[in-house]
């Protein structure tokens, strides 16, 4: 009953916030790359191009690239070899740059991806990603 009240607390959180000021479509773009780019390294284990995504606020967290994919199977388990993911919009938190994403996980449950990002060195990099499951929802 907590996580699902937490849950709607996000939800109500982000769904304020979403509609904010929207990124530039050049940004959208960048953002789509590095998910992609990323989930792709986390599908075939490759956990140094994994990591290689990541803020260095995140690579400071888990500087291990072996122990950031661990962490992501454990703690984002959707995002390991998705059976689908559908861009839905970039906009900007009020705290940073974002891009949501449907997920459908290899169980054909479906879920809300937020990754948040910010510049490094002109590269986008993720600063973390606020997974939603959708309630009772099975594709």
């Amino acid at each position: 009953m907590a996580r699902f009240c937490a849950s709607l607390t996000a939800m109500a959180v982000l769904a304020g916030v979403l509609p904010a000021i929207a990124q530039d479509k050049a940004d959208g773009a960048a953002f789509q790359t590095v998910i992609t780019a990323q989930l792709d390294a986390i599908a075939h284990d490759d956990a140094a191009t994994a990591q290689s995504f990541a803020s260095p606020g995140i690579k400071q967290k888990f500087p291990d690239p072996a122990g950031f994919l661990a962490m992501v199977k454990q703690s984002y388990a959707p995002l390991v070899k998705p059976r689908s993911t559908h861009f839905d919009m970039a906009g900007d938190t009020g705290l940073g740059p974002m891009e949501r994403v449907t997920i459908i996980d290899s169980s054909g449950v479906v879920w809300t991806a937020v990754y948040t990002f910010e510049q490094v060195d002109g590269q986008w990099r993720i600063t973390g990603c606020s997974l939603l499951k959708a309630p009772d929802t099975t594709a």
